[in-house]
């Protein structure tokens, strides 16, 4: 059985949140998760696209934290 994640939403004004590292990891879960399911033959799944929507997923999680990390960076602007 697989291990149920938890999900720290926040309600605000409506709208549901989840900090950016929860859903980066998501995003690198999800392409790991299917990397063992193509290896271990749990899921009939062509392992050079498993490997690429993997790779597309790690890539995009990747800029979710450098974009992330540089809004909560001081600027010039900031240091004034």
């Amino acid at each position: 059985m697989e291990e149920r994640l938890e999900l720290p939403l926040t309600a605000v004004e409506g709208e549901m949140f989840m900090p950016a590292a929860v859903v980066s990891a998501l995003l690198r879960g999800f392409g790991a998760q299917w990397q063992l399911w193509t290896a271990t033959g749990e899921a009939d799944l062509d392992p050079d696209t498993v490997a690429a929507l993997a790779e597309a997923l790690d890539d995009f999680a990747d800029q979710l934290d450098v974009e992330c990390i540089a809004l909560t960076q001081p600027t010039e602007e900031n240091d004034q």
